[in-house]
């Protein structure tokens, strides 16, 4: 016994700097080498897998993209593995550029991810177009909604909307078979009850999570799954089947509190045998 509690009375009088140095080790160690620990996936990320699972190739899928440079760390989990699946379905995808950093963003992770993936056949203005960033109040979007070139008449690029095949497709949101938007309030009255659009969402972590709750149900809508922050970006990659940069986080968020709890742990108890051995004494 006295042979333990020397053991644990020398653990909790570690030197800091040690300490310090573990917990460094088991925060850069994930990053460098992904170790992909167990995780839970929890259901609304499942839902919004299944929910992109049953797209059908040339479904019109629109989405809302504010992917500016600051929240990249939260989002891009998300928007990778999106679009891969998107990619994968060969949906046909109108993008909605809502930030002025979105154009950039946008053209390095969705045309990096096409020239990686060997570009599944895509081509602007078939495949996918990119509207421009514009300034959309409630009554705008409402005129978009019925008829989209009411709102806007040339892409990202400045070709005119008539000119692109694609556009012949999907002119209002009577022809959009999902919309992956990043707020489920104005959404849901916009396109989801007039126009019975499908909404899953994706977002920050701060910026979603508080809010789409009351309008999630996997069954009725009108939120049918959302994927909120780098953590449930990693959920959705391991459910996927395709570790990234989010399994990573969640790797050195888990292994570091991990690391965390057991040197509380060894303080608390070489407190005790030391509290212990001073009684006894």
């Amino acid at each position: 016994m006295a042979e333990d509690k020397s053991l644990m009375q020398t653990l909790g009088n570690l030197d800091y700097r040690i300490i310090y140095t573990v917990m460094m080790v088991l925060t850069i160690w994930p990053l460098v080498a992904p170790m992909g620990l167990p995780m839970i996936v929890t259901e609304p990320v499942i839902n919004y897998a299944e929910v992109l699972d049953e797209l059908q190739p040339g479904d019109i899928v629109m989405c809302s993209f504010s992917g500016y440079s600051t929240m990249l760390p939260d989002v891009e989990p998300i928007y990778i593995a999106t679009w891969k699946v998107l990619f994968e379905k060969h949906v046909k995808l109108l993008i909605i550029n809502t930030h002025a950093d979105s154009p950039i963003v946008i053209e390095q992770h969705f045309y990096d991810l096409l020239d990686i993936e060997g570009n599944y056949g895509y081509t602007y203005g078939e495949d996918y177009v990119f509207l421009p960033v514009i300034s959309i109040t409630e009554a705008a979007e409402m005129a978009f909604t019925e008829n989209m070139k009411n709102l806007y008449t040339t892409d990202m690029y400045g070709t005119n909307l008539d000119d692109l095949s694609m556009m012949d497709e999907v002119t209002s949101a009577w022809d959009l078979d999902l919309y992956i938007c990043e707020g489920p309030e104005y959404n849901t009255r916009r396109y989801a009850i007039p126009y019975g659009v499908k909404l899953i969402c994706w977002g920050t972590g701060t910026g979603l999570l508080p809010f789409v709750p009351p309008y999630y149900d996997p069954v009725e809508g009108p939120v049918y799954g959302y994927v909120g922050g780098a953590s449930m970006g990693g959920e959705l990659e391991v459910h996927l089947g395709s570790p990234g940069q989010g399994a990573k986080y969640n790797d050195v968020k888990n292994l570091a509190i991990v690391g965390l709890l057991i040197f509380v742990a060894i303080g608390n108890i070489a407190d005790f045998v030391s509290g212990s051995k001073e009684a006894i004494d």
